[in-house]
């Protein structure tokens, strides 16, 4: 792609219908970390967990990119298609790994532990903490379920536009 086209496809709007279908899958990439989100405090209520501040100002990190499409769309621009993306991969992944494998970082409290450890139950600082049950087995994977689809819309309406510039 010559550079005068890489200028035409960064200055292009996005169009009322994909504007529009990126704020959507903004929200319901907002919607499935909250829902997501919510089973944690089910669990942290469940155990008499108190969540750290920390945590909870860690955890925003996985809102950031369906925060920026959701912005991104509004503002009309192009680049919330591949912001759009990315960000449902990047949520999907991070959701999985961090929950299916654990975290060495020591940055996410008793969920630094996986599902499966949670599964059996852990001493974490001192405290016993056991119960995952199916509700957050669900929660879990039901994030890729809604986000991957986002990145499959954003996927297409970027490859859209690219060809359309390229034009």
């Amino acid at each position: 792609m010559s550079n005068k086209q890489t200028a035409a496809m960064l200055d292009k709007k996005l169009d009322a219908k994909t504007a529009h279908t990126m704020f959507l899958c903004g929200l319901v990439m907002v919607a499935a970390v909250l829902i997501h989100d919510g089973d944690h405090i089910r669990q942290a209520l469940n155990w008499g967990y108190h969540i750290p501040l920390a945590i909870w100002a860690l955890n925003l990190t996985v809102y950031i990119f369906p925060a920026v499409t959701i912005f991104l769309a509004k503002s009309n621009r192009m680049s919330a298609t591949l912001v759009g993306a990315v960000g449902g991969i990047f949520t999907s992944a991070s959701f999985l790994i961090l929950h299916l494998f654990g975290s060495a970082t020591g940055l996410w409290g008793v969920w630094n532990f996986s599902y499966f450890e949670l599964m059996k139950g852990v001493t974490y600082q001192g405290n016993f903490y056991q119960g995952v049950d199916w509700i957050s087995w669900v929660l879990l994977f039901h994030v890729p379920v809604f986000c991957l689809p986002c990145s499959c819309i954003g996927f297409k309406n970027f490859l859209r536009l690219k060809r359309e510039a390229a034009a």
